[in-house]
């Protein structure tokens, strides 16, 4: 019997930090004219948001010195498309200004909007404009994986513009059992100026900082324990640069007698990479990058036959719990 078999390959950027990864540049400037500094001769303003770089920060002898760190825009708005709020449904007393973390929203079986830490990892609701239809997916991932897993399969995750939208979204939660879900809403607050995600949980801010303390404090710099403060951009400073990273690139293949879920594939070969680099005690301050490929694409599919006889070893595919589909249409 011939079996087709589908294979993805793709390639995967790993970049891990060297000794001596920040470089302290003491002539002072402005949060602006350093960053153009540190993208001239360098790579970039520092990223200080690990364990191994708050070392590294306190191995070199400083004071405050700018990073990466910037404020965002201080609004709420969707994913889908970077659209403005027009309709809002959030709970009594939310909290919805506090300028310490980036923060995603989620909505509740209440039909109540509220406030969650976008590393979190909840139940989400897709969008696709087609017919618009939503899609719940009961399934836990943080906001941004849930976000890719919309943009890819669908359009985005879910927009909410009146309230029979909001309504029908509170339908689907109380159908299949779920509390809340995440949804397109987003405030960023903080952005590092290489574009690395802001990983919330292992951001160490100085006590009582950010305080924006004259008002205009939109850039971070960092004290000689590794820990962050905020203060005016215009102020004048010494400041630290990441050095150029090395990058290696593996090829891989995903092999699949059935259809795969690239969204699917891409977090499970990430958590594996992620698991390996941990156990080799690599974790700290690497990461993993997909390589686009000249057409613009990430996988390439290939299609191959293979004979399927009895051997004394026979093949095993590594099977994928892909997540849980609830199509619904309002």
């Amino acid at each position: 019997m011939i079996q087709k078999m589908t294979t993805l390959l793709f390639l995967l950027g790993f970049v891990s930090k060297t000794s001596c990864y920040f470089i302290l540049i003491q002539e002072p400037k402005t949060w602006t004219e350093a960053q153009s500094f540190c993208r001239e001769y360098h790579l970039d303003l520092a990223t200080v948001q690990s364990g191994q770089d708050r070392s590294e920060i306190q191995e070199i002898p400083s004071s405050l010195s700018w990073i990466g760190l910037h404020d965002g825009l201080c609004a709420w708005r969707w994913s889908f498309q970077d659209q403005d709020l027009v309709f809002q449904n959030w709970g009594l007393s939310e909290d919805t200004t506090t300028r310490t973390q980036r923060k995603c929203g989620v909505i509740r079986n209440e039909g109540t909007w509220h406030t969650a830490s976008c590393d979190e990892q909840k139940y989400f609701f897709c969008y696709n404009v087609t017919g618009n239809k939503f899609v719940f997916y009961k399934t836990k991932l943080t906001w941004r994986e849930a976000q890719r897993y919309c943009r890819m399969n669908y359009v985005d995750l879910a927009i909410i513009n009146d309230i029979t939208v909001n309504r029908y979204i509170e339908y689907l939660l109380d159908t299949y059992g779920g509390y809340e879900g995440w949804v397109g809403l987003s405030m960023n607050l903080w952005l590092w100026s290489d574009q690395s995600d802001v990983n919330w949980l292992s951001v160490k801010w100085s006590p009582g900082e950010p305080d924006n303390r004259d008002g205009n404090d939109k850039c971070a710099f960092v004290y000689e324990n590794g820990l962050i403060g905020d203060g005016d951009c215009f102020s004048h400073l010494p400041f630290f640069c990441t050095k150029r990273s090395q990058m290696q690139l593996v090829r891989v293949a995903v092999r699949s007698a059935g259809a795969l879920d690239e969204s699917a594939v891409m977090t499970a070969v990430e958590e594996k990479i992620r698991q390996i680099l941990s156990e080799q005690e690599m974790d700290a301050g690497s990461s993993v990058t997909w390589r686009v490929q000249a057409d613009g694409k990430i996988f390439q599919r290939q299609k191959i036959n293979t004979r399927n006889t009895t051997t004394a070893c026979e093949e095993r595919s590594t099977a994928v719990r892909l997540p849980r589909d609830t199509n619904q249409r309002p």
